[in-house]
């Protein structure tokens, strides 16, 4: 019980693992949870260069531990895409003794390089492989598909591409079939998605995809995964998730905060078909009156899905908040200031709340819910943000604006860490996912 509380404290796990042969059996795979590979060389040259922890680890007996097993690539342009010739016959043996891997990541894999011969690369995968995130993965749609068909139990699937990516189709080998059709029952999550072909190839080829969660941004073909999903879908995140996860400026969020999907249109969001759809999940940039006069036309497309929704089972919109929607806190993440704010900058984060909340009771009348309030803010300003958001929930319910027909919202916080602690836990660059 002792370790379970400190599971994602990797010094105090290091200190309990000193205390005695027991101690350090229940704290051991715990240490070894999470590998992250930085496949290129410190210096900025071009020479391949695998980390030494990872021939430690297999010197030592541990790769059976990894569960989570990360390869992080610079950018293919400079160093090219993961290929086989970054596997040689010393690092191949230790792929083969990760048998246990359930999260595998892989940016700029170059799936052409190692056809056919992909099993003997990546079949140690196979048995137990629940989660598979590709960043930018190239090769046809076939061949992704493929790839995607090797892990048999796979539940959850990430595809991310660049908001600056030019892609062109590759031909394509029809020819070509998946060894086995994975449940696809978990978590979808995709940005910056246009290759609506292989979406309708990957539903064909799998004989439909059965995700119950989907966290969609700048995704083509929204339609089409909300149909196919109709039956087992229970949560639609409509989220701007940061593109480049931890590591992103918030000097240039602008761009990923005001677009909301690509070629979006209302007829895309609608839910009427989705019959087991429990939760709704939009960033607060969406529910801005700021160049609008009327609340009803403040959120014209989180109005119009609401509408469309049948399911029985849903019961909750949940809003999250980021820093930069906190005018006090706009600021670099190393440069935050934790002060009171000026009476016009109160003023101004106080009407902002006051209409936010306005347009909250006018989609309320439109469908019942429990309205959830998130923050998903840095940890340095994370108590200074949920204290202002609570004082607008206290002034809201004291003007009586929560009643029996539209219950208080409930507040809550998760906190993110900051780019340089992410990268001393990691013992390496940051975490180049963003964890749903």
């Amino acid at each position: 019980m002792i370790i379970a509380h400190l599971i994602y404290d990797r010094r105090s796990l290091l200190a309990c693992s000193l205390t005695c042969y027991s101690w350090y059996i229940a704290v051991v795979p715990h240490l070894h949870h999470t590998l992250i590979t930085p496949t290129y060389d410190a210096s900025m040259r071009e020479k391949f260069k695998w980390p030494k922890p990872l021939r430690n680890m297999h010197r030592l007996g541990l790769l059976p531990l990894v569960k989570n097993f990360q390869i992080h690539r610079r950018k293919p342009r400079l160093f090219g895409g993961f290929s086989p010739r970054q596997l040689n016959r010393c690092i191949l043996g230790h792929f083969l003794a990760l048998t246990n891997v359930q999260e595998l990541g892989i940016d700029y894999l170059d799936i052409p390089s190692f056809m056919p011969r992909i099993r003997q690369y990546f079949g140690c995968f196979c048995p137990t492989l629940r989660s598979l995130a590709l960043r930018e993965p190239k090769g046809s749609r076939r061949q992704i598909i493929y790839f995607i068909g090797l892990f048999q139990h796979l539940e959850d699937l990430k595809l991310l591409y660049d908001v600056t990516g030019v892609w062109e189709e590759p031909a394509d080998d029809a020819t070509l079939v998946p060894p086995s059709v994975p449940p696809l029952r978990g978590r979808l999550t995709m940005s910056y998605f246009r290759r609506v072909g292989l979406l309708e190839d990957m539903i064909d080829l799998f004989e439909g995809i059965r995700f119950r969660y989907m966290d969609l941004f700048m995704v083509e073909g929204i339609r089409l995964l909300l149909g196919a999903c109709a039956e087992t879908l229970e949560t639609l995140r409509l989220y701007p998730t940061d593109p480049r996860g931890e590591e992103l400026s918030l000097n240039s969020v602008g761009m990923v905060a005001d677009n909301f999907t690509a070629r979006s249109s209302l007829r895309n969001f609608d839910l009427s078909q989705n019959a087991s759809l429990r939760t709704l999940e939009v960033g607060a940039r969406f529910i801005s009156v700021l160049r609008t006069s009327s609340p009803s036309a403040a959120a014209p497309l989180l109005t119009y899905a609401l509408s469309t929704i049948t399911s029985p089972m849903f019961s909750k919109v949940t809003i999250f908040y980021r820093d930069f929607d906190f005018r006090g806190v706009g600021l670099p993440w190393a440069e935050w200031p934790i002060r009171r704010m000026s009476p016009i900058e109160a003023a101004q984060e106080a009407a902002s709340h006051d209409n936010r909340f306005q347009v909250f009771r006018t989609m309320h009348e439109v469908r019942g819910f429990q309205l959830v309030l998130c923050l998903d803010v840095w940890d340095r300003v994370g108590e200074y943000t949920m204290q202002m958001l609570k004082m607008a929930v206290a002034a809201e319910k004291a003007k009586r604006g929560f009643d029996d027909t539209f219950p208080e919202p409930l507040v809550t916080y998760s906190p993110r860490g900051s780019p340089r602690q992410l990268m001393e836990s990691a013992g390496g660059p940051s975490y180049p996912w963003v964890p749903l």
